[in-house]
């Protein structure tokens, strides 16, 4: 059983919205710095500031967007309507854990990991491995289950995977699984190390350590040329550092969906 968070070759690694939001197809440029931008923690008492989001995505010309769902919560049909419209305008969705949440903490790695990165979100980190392949099945299976497109990428809840074989990662349901290393082809067993940023940031320490965090990522895209991960979470345009977040939209990138990473990975 390889543990992909500290093995050598993983390691460092109701809805009030417009439903007609729309992005347009994001147009192949040479001259920008390619990103692949998303939206975690999409569930039904974020709808509202996940479309402020997204907006806000819009108007500093990013086409291409992922929201990660967490579908374990009590979602409404006008929740799901609400997906739908979304997925039907050209944004992708992605699982993203079931509830977000973990009752319990599971060893020392999970209490360290909870008390300086993921607080009490890591819900892979409480699950053996049969529990961490129930919870990808039932994530997929709920899309299906609802009529939206079953997504190819799966983003567990603070990129914490949690202890589980190769190979039974490669009986899950989905293709692609995103760590805070990078993204793994599930089917070539790969991972394809990416820089990522993040901005939430609710205490000061919080706000200077992630500042520092995206300045040396996006040093490393800009010297590699490689696809640069921002991520953002919905409290983010409003927490320490809103004005890093709009400052990298603003940024000069081609926002590329998780889809390309095939080719670029080869």
């Amino acid at each position: 059983m390889v543990n992909l968070e500290s093995s050598s070759s993983y390691a460092l690694d109701h809805a009030t919205a417009s439903r007609d939001l729309v992005f347009e197809t994001a147009e192949e440029t040479t001259a920008d710095r390619l990103a692949l931008v998303s939206i975690h923690d999409v569930m039904p008492e974020t709808l509202a500031k996940v479309t402020e989001l997204l907006l806000m995505c819009r108007q500093s010309a990013v086409k291409r967007m992922t929201l990660l769902v967490v579908p374990g919560k009590e979602w409404a049909e006008t929740d799901i309507a609400q997906l739908k419209a979304w997925a039907d305008s050209g944004i992708q969705l992605a699982g993203h854990g079931w509830v977000h949440h973990c009752d319990r903490i599971q060893g020392l790695y999970h209490r360290l990991h909870s008390k300086l990165i993921s607080r009490d979100v890591a819900e892979h980190l409480a699950l053996d491995e049969a529990g961490i392949q129930r919870l990808l099945d039932n994530c997929a299976d709920w899309f299906s289950k609802h009529q939206l497109p079953v997504p190819e990428l799966y983003v567990p809840p603070a990129w914490a995977l949690g202890s589980i074989s190769l190979n039974a990662l490669r009986e899950c349901p989905f293709q692609m699984v995103e760590t805070l290393a990078g993204v793994i082809d599930v089917n070539q067993q790969r991972l394809l190390r990416l820089p990522l940023t993040g901005y939430e940031a609710d205490t000061l320490f919080r706000a200077v350590s992630v500042s520092s965090f995206n300045r040396i990522n996006w040093l490393w895209s800009k010297t590699s040329g490689r696809p640069i991960r921002v991520s953002i979470h919905p409290n983010d345009h409003q927490l320490k550092l809103k004005r890093s977040l709009q400052r990298d939209l603003d940024r000069p990138i081609n926002a590329i969906g998780y889809t390309s990473l095939r080719s670029l990975s080869r």
